[in-house]
């Protein structure tokens, strides 16, 4: 049913924008691009108007009607209204705040405001954002409503004939998930500069996404692209953020994973996608995990696992997801320990070509190896998986409380490190629709698991998903579940939440910051502000359905650093869940009294920084492990390349010479090979 259903809106949603018939005397320009139609008044994003790509017409407020009465009843919503009266320009940010371009394709003049664009012609128009007024063509009166944006960019995707049969893009891509076409576009920045750049394909994206209403999209450009000062890449994807009525959760842990230092974190900015003309809503367009040249991970490509004879290489990269749901079109294996399914998405190889079980069994293996370790707390974890990446990972997924965590949307990069040693490297993250106390989750899960506080700031998360309960330390643990639950990680976990999560969470809790890794939290409000009323105001819904739990109140938290506790507020937060500022609002407190009971439970684990009486010789980088790291920082320090903290230099120094130099090295680097052991490597500094 709901995909008749999807399919029946991808129509309604292209056919509310013509609600006036077509007549043979319309007067469309002759040097209109072919999705402009006739009996129609368009706007144009940029003042110059021989740009032909970038054009909206005026639309109504109708996103949901495609939907059926059982539809309606989830929604809360009545029969008819969605359907608006009103007609609406939806105007994307790179329009100035007062006036507009408007084109009149009607046979007859059209007056907006008292200004008139005559027939098949242009005129620049003033106007009051959200402020009704009347358009009157021949005989006929319209209420028409200026809305304004203020998302960083909006994106142009224009093709009337994606299959060759004359389908219109929307509905051509709707139907099918797998459908791709060609088109053409704009990307206009909020300040108005244009990208005219082809798209080479576009087409839907996601699972549980894709099956809603407000449709997720890939977009693979034919060259690499920037995006209002984004790092340039071919291929980006358009998340739709359906479920998330503050559209900011993704962002929000993407943007804090960069601020920590993970490797490989998705840049992405706030769009508004047009279709052929007609305003889709408000998007997060973002950095597609894809390998290759100008992708988000370039060091992999569809051959790096061959050795230039065509062999196959003893130790290559590559790029792994655990991923519950893949399947047969995916490039993918079962793993043995984990008892995942783990998909390679680079190299990815055809099904016949060389080398293709042999690729499979070695990603399985090297990761059901690495899950062992994390399992078991080896000794040798570390020089299988790197403990930064691993603690941070699971440190943003315990942070969101993320329904998915450790099921699916999970990466590693097999890679060779700086020090020379391959391992997996934790990263990038995805998918965090479902965090930050927005989904209800599934009651029959959280029993097994012991679970009773899901929905709250509160309690421990990521070392019971999807396990049984706690006192039954299964198999069933996934690998961020093992980590969890694993001293090593956790101990690492305190000092990184305080050192990493805690100054960023700082810098986002500020005001004024609109540059580096993380903004604060009013720069996020005041860029979705204008795209978030666009988006709810052309029909998409705060409230999508049972799944969302309730965000109209909360009990908050705070931490009290004297004496290291979470303290509870005796009184529930009320927030309005009928605008988009109350969700924003819950989110916000939602992630900070997360922070504040995380920060209480790793207080006590907490060393501030290492005192001669914690540090070991020959732990020049001060990690509390003597291996091979320190080695290669001291021959990095020698030529200029790193430096050494005071403490690092003392530890450093272990033939007591007074000097760091290459004998301390190949001292630390014999010692390491069990060829040298004179020097007390691997013992107190003081005793």
């Amino acid at each position: 049913m709901k995909k008749i259903i999807s399919l029946l809106l991808c129509t309604l949603i292209l056919m509310s924008a013509g609600a006036v018939s077509f007549g043979v005397s319309a007067k469309v320009p002759d040097n209109a691009p072919d999705y402009i139609k006739e009996d129609m008044l368009y706007v144009h994003a940029v003042d110059d108007i021989s740009e032909t790509e970038s054009w909206h017409h005026w639309q109504n407020s109708d996103a949901y009607i495609g939907y059926d009465e059982e539809d309606m009843e989830e929604l809360g919503l009545k029969p008819g209204g969605g359907i608006s009266d009103e007609k609406y320009f939806f105007l994307p940010s790179s329009v100035s705040d007062n006036s507009v371009i408007v084109m009149n394709t009607f046979s007859k003049d059209a007056v907006i405001g008292g200004i008139t664009v005559p027939a098949g012609g242009t005129a620049s128009v003033t106007y009051t954002a959200n402020t009704p007024c009347t358009v009157t063509i021949g005989s006929e009166s319209y209420e028409l409503i200026f809305m304004h944006s203020t998302a960083e960019a909006s994106i142009f995707v224009n093709n009337t004939d994606a299959d060759g049969n004359g389908t219109d893009l929307y509905s051509y891509l709707c139907e099918d998930k797998e459908n791709d076409a060609k088109a053409t576009g704009a990307i206009v920045d909020d300040e108005g500069n244009v990208d005219n750049t082809p798209i080479k394909k576009i087409k839907g994206r996601g699972n549980t996404t894709w099956l809603k209403t407000k449709k997720p999209f890939n977009i693979n450009y034919d060259s690499a692209v920037s995006v209002d000062g984004m790092e340039k890449t071919k291929k980006l994807s358009l998340l739709a953020n359906y479920q998330d009525a503050s559209l900011v959760r993704n962002r929000l842990l993407q943007d804090l994973s960069d601020a920590v230092g993970m490797p490989y974190a998705s840049d992405s900015r706030f769009v508004d996608l047009y279709m052929n003309g007609t305003y889709l809503g408000s998007y997060q367009l973002t950095q597609k995990v894809d390998i290759g040249k100008n992708n988000l991970v370039p060091e992999i490509d569809d051959d790096t696992h061959l050795n230039d004879d065509g062999t196959l290489k003893d130790e290559f990269p590559f790029i792994c997801e655990v991923d519950a749901s893949a399947g047969d079109s995916d490039y993918w294996v079962q793993t043995s320990s984990a008892k995942c399914k783990l998909t390679l998405k680079g190299p990815e190889i055809d099904e016949g070509d060389p080398y293709y079980d042999e690729v499979l069994d070695i990603a399985k293996v090297k990761f059901d190896n690495m899950y062992n370790a994390i399992r078991q707390n080896s000794s040798n974890m570390q020089e299988l998986v790197d403990l930064d990446s691993l603690t941070k990972i699971m440190l943003i997924n315990e942070l969101g409380k993320n329904w998915d965590v450790g099921v699916s949307s999970l990466y590693f990069v097999y890679k060779q490190a700086e020090d020379g040693t391959w391992k997996f490297f934790a990263s990038p993250v995805w998918d965090y629709d479902n965090s930050l106390g927005n989904a209800t989750g599934v009651v029959r899960d959280l029993q097994n698991m012991g679970v009773e506080d899901y929905e709250e700031p509160t309690g421990w998360w990521v070392q019971y998903k999807p396990g049984a309960r706690p006192s039954n330390k299964s198999s069933k643990y996934t690998i961020l579940g093992w980590a969890a639950r694993n001293s090593t990680v956790m101990y690492n976990a305190a000092q990184v939440w305080f050192n990493d999560f805690v100054p960023a969470l700082e810098t986002f809790n500020s005001t004024g910051i609109n540059s580096g890794e993380i903004y604060s939290r009013d720069v996020y409000y005041n860029i979705l502000e204008g795209t978030a009323a666009m988006n709810y105001g052309m029909g998409w819904q705060l409230n999508t359905g049972s799944w969302i739990c309730d965000h109209s109140n909360l009990l908050t938290g705070t931490f009290d650093p004297q004496s290291g506790t979470y303290v509870q507020a005796t009184k529930s937060t009320t927030y309005d869940i009928s605008t988009f500022k109350g969700e924003y609002d819950y989110t916000i407190d939602w992630l900070n009294s997360r922070a504040a009971w995380l920060s209480a439970q790793f207080i006590a684990d907490y060393e501030p920084g290492l005192t001669e009486k914690d540090a070991i010789i020959g732990d020049t980088d001060l990690n509390l492990q003597v291996n091979v790291k320190d080695a290669t920082l001291i021959q990095k320090y020698l030529v200029d390349l790193d430096t050494i903290e005071d403490l690092g230099m003392r530890c450093a120094d272990v033939n007591k010479d007074e000097k760091v130099n290459i004998t301390d090295a190949t001292a630390i680097q014999k010692f390491l090979a069990d060829i040298d052991k004179s020097y007390p490597i691997n013992e107190k500094l003081v005793k």
